[in-house]
C-alpha cells in the first residue's frame, strides 16, 4: 500500500513541476490593429478585432474591456452599433454589426 502512495506522490510532483514550467508570455497573441501577427503574415481574427473595439470604446470613455466584448456578443453589438458609424477604426471589426447594411436592398 505504501508503494501506491509513493507513485501517487511522485505523479503529483511531476504534475506540479510540469505545470510550473509553462510560460504564458510565450503563448501571447500579438495584434496589429485587427490583424493577428503570425509567422505566415497578418491574419484577421475576431480576438484582435475585439481588442480594437474595446480600445476605441475606452477612448470614448466606455468601460468595456476586450474580455467583455469577446465574451458578451450583446456588448459587442452595442458598441458597434453606437460608435461604429462615427469612428472609421471600427469599420473592419464591426462590419457585421452595422445598423444599416452596406449592400443593396
Amino acid at each position: 500500500m505504501s508503494r501506491v502512495v509513493k507513485i501517487g506522490a511522485s505523479f503529483g510532483t511531476v504534475a506540479l513541476l510540469s505545470a510550473a514550467s509553462f510560460h504564458p508570455a510565450a503563448a501571447r497573441i500579438l495584434c496589429d490593429g485587427e490583424f493577428q501577427i503570425s509567422k505566415y503574415g497578418p491574419i484577421a481574427t475576431p480576438y484582435c478585432g475585439d481588442q480594437v473595439i474595446a480600445r476605441v470604446a475606452n477612448e470614448y470613455g466606455w468601460r468595456d474591456s476586450a474580455a467583455q466584448v469577446g465574451s458578451n456578443p450583446l456588448a459587442k453589438v452595442y458598441v458597434c452599433q453606437t460608435l461604429g458609424s462615427y469612428d472609421w477604426r471600427l469599420q473592419g471589426p464591426c462590419a457585421g454589426y452595422a445598423p444599416r447594411g452596406g449592400g443593396m436592398r
